[in-house]
């Protein structure tokens, strides 16, 4: 199984959009490279819970194979030892890599586009020991596939998003199914709208869920391991010629998760640093 997993995902990419050089930084988007331009985005996430906080930083490389194909990789590391539950809104200690595909490019007027991307990806255990329950799992591959379409114009963007990731089982044990979706609207301001020689902003308010299953434990399933969440929050994105930052919050309208498992989730949180490095001075962007 572990076997197959690996052998038809191989070029694929994971279910969390990293590329925030281009859009929100917790919300599936549909922007891809241009063709032979590499990105490289590099960060922290935070989770803050009443069981502990955790942190992942790492990198994430991409490279356009067409205007309309991207790889990529993502080698993240986790710290803290926050109780919480499994996420891939949030990235974690899992290596990743894979391959996103935007589908459908529809130019509808000047400045104006209908998009539509499908990523699929393999996500493999990082070197690193996950803490709360998921430190008592064995650790195996997964598959993970997201599918996301929007409308982007000059000022204004909008974006829905959902995605689904599924790890194989390793002595009895196996990672929650996870079910996530995201929609996000997006403001670019005249007045900051200044082009490329100047930094040029833009606003986003992001609402993402997820839904994990149950877990397995030693081949039974574990009582109430199951939860449901969702966030809510501002990010904002701030582009210099190839560099970009962005950062946001995001707080909980909804949790439907056993306290005793995994406490309570306050905050979620989020850095980013990202470089591109086009082959021309133009982008399909």
């Amino acid at each position: 199984m572990k076997c197959l997993m690996a052998l038809a995902c191989a070029f694929a990419l994971p279910g969390i959009a990293l590329a925030a050089d281009h859009g929100p930084v917790f919300s599936y988007a549909t922007p891809v490279n241009s063709q032979r331009e590499w990105s490289f985005d590099t960060g922290i996430f935070g989770r803050s819970g009443s069981n502990g906080t955790q942190l992942s930083t790492g990198s994430s490389f991409g490279y356009g194979l067409t205007p309309h194909l991207t790889i990529n990789a993502s080698l993240p590391a986790a710290f803290g030892s926050g109780s919480l539950p499994e996420s891939r809104i949030v990235p974690g200690s899992e290596w990743s890599a894979g391959a996103s595909w935007r589908f459908l490019h529809s130019v509808t007027s000047v400045g104006k586009r209908i998009e539509s991307t499908a990523s699929l990806g393999v996500v493999a255990p990082g070197p690193q020991q996950d803490s709360g329950v998921l430190s008592t799992l064995h650790r195996a591959p997964g598959v993970a596939g997201t599918l996301a379409a929007g409308l982007a114009s000059r000022s204004q963007y909008v974006w829905v998003g959902a995605g689904y990731t599924r790890f194989a089982e390793a002595s009895h044990d196996r990672r929650p199914d996870t079910i996530s979706w995201s929609g996000v609207y997006g403001y670019r301001p005249a007045r900051l709208r200044r082009g490329y020689n100047q930094w040029d902003y833009r606003g986003f308010a992001e609402l993402t869920g997820e839904h994990t299953g149950n877990l397995l434990q030693s081949g039974a399933v574990l009582p109430n391991s199951s939860t449901t969440t969702v966030w809510l929050g501002p990010s904002v994105l701030a582009i210099f010629k190839t560099v970009a930052i962005s950062g946001g919050v995001q707080a909980p309208v909804f949790r439907d998760a056993s306290q005793s498992i995994y406490g309570r989730e306050h905050l979620r949180f989020a850095i980013n640093l990202s470089y591109l490095k086009y082959s021309s001075h133009t982008s399909s962007h």
